[in-house]
């Protein structure tokens, strides 16, 4: 481990890792034949990006005893995250889902089969986090509202950690990260207001922020969390090609999206965003450089069809901010 990683605190994340399927062609999955797989999922990405950016990460999550599961640990420990928090299941089947690129811009549709996966119908053991937690041994805690909906067992071990770290005085970051195929846009506003009193942070994109209440505004936003309760420090919205947005009780913050001259595949890009918005904040950076440190992540994840594949090095992106670009030779 580096030095610097040493020296900034260990982040926690927890959610349901996957492996999804990505053809190796544009079509309907009816006629795509070909497929490589990976890793994903919203909570795994961040970490691979955070960890890129020399955050020290534990990664909290349950796998089925399976190929796909090991696939999984392999790939936590190849990228350096710490995956000692990671439970195997012998009774269910790790998560799976395909990606689709189809129709006149090639979009990105994904098809999700894990109803029964480990984390589904199992949650995950939370009792090592907490003890941790207790220690002061992680400085941040990271999570979407993608855990909460995947199953009962998920939710309450969800709530658990989150509560705990309140209680620790660990910040917590919360992604709306809304799958309506998990649920309907009123189980998310309901989950958004019980999550509130937990959280440091609320990320959400523009559209989720237009789905919930109807503006993408983030000064707007946070003043509607503030009377329902919210008590922490702000909220950010990620607005894609057009950049970011920042509300607090003190500050307002708008910065422009990183230029990209070939967009590939848009999924893993908000994920990468949270891992840069909050390496910055393990950092001690000011706020707006943590909208640009987030909004530069987001714009490498683009450039490929993985879903973290592109994230950056610290390297790469300490060179963008300061005005030198990628140095060629």
């Amino acid at each position: 481990m580096s030095k610097v990683m040493q020296s900034l605190g260990r982040v926690l994340t927890f959610g349901e890792p996957m492996v999804v399927c990505v053809p190796k062609e544009a079509g309907k999955l009816t006629e795509v034949r070909e497929f490589r797989t990976d890793c994903a999922g919203a909570e795994m990405n961040t970490a691979i990006g955070l960890v890129r950016l020399q955050v020290p990460t534990s990664y909290l999550a349950r796998v089925g005893d399976d190929p796909f599961g090991e696939l999984i640990r392999r790939q936590l420990r190849a990228e350096g995250i710490d995956d000692t928090l990671v439970d195997v299941s012998v009774e269910r089947p790790t998560g799976v889902y395909f990606k689709q690129w189809h129709g006149l811009k090639k979009q990105t549709q994904v098809f999700y089969y894990r109803a029964f996966s480990a984390m589904a119908g199992e949650g995950f053991a939370v009792d090592r986090a907490i003890s941790q937690l207790k220690a002061k041994e992680f400085a941040w805690v990271h999570a979407t509202g993608i855990t909460w909906m995947i199953g009962s067992e998920a939710r309450q071990s969800s709530f658990a950690i989150v509560q705990s770290a309140m209680l620790a005085g660990v910040p917590v970051s919360f992604d709306v990260n809304i799958r309506l195929k998990l649920a309907p846009i009123d189980a998310w506003r309901e989950l958004v207001r019980e999550v509130l009193p937990h959280a440091a942070w609320i990320f959400m994109g523009d559209g989720e922020a237009d789905q919930l209440y109807g503006t993408s505004d983030a000064d707007e936003i946070f003043k509607r969390l503030r009377d329902m309760g919210f008590t922490g420090t702000g909220v950010v919205v990620k607005c894609g090609e057009k950049g970011a947005e920042l509300a607090a009780s003190d500050v307002r913050l708008q910065v422009g999206a990183w230029p990209v001259e070939n967009v590939v595949d848009t999924v893993g890009a908000g994920d990468g965003f949270n891992a840069g918005f909050i390496a910055g904040m393990m950092r001690r950076l000011p706020l707006e450089r943590c909208l640009k440190l987030g909004s530069l992540v987001g714009a490498y994840a683009v450039t490929g069809s993985g879903d973290f594949s592109q994230y950056p090095t610290w390297a790469e992106v300490e060179s963008h901010l300061n005005g030198k670009g990628v140095v060629q030779r």
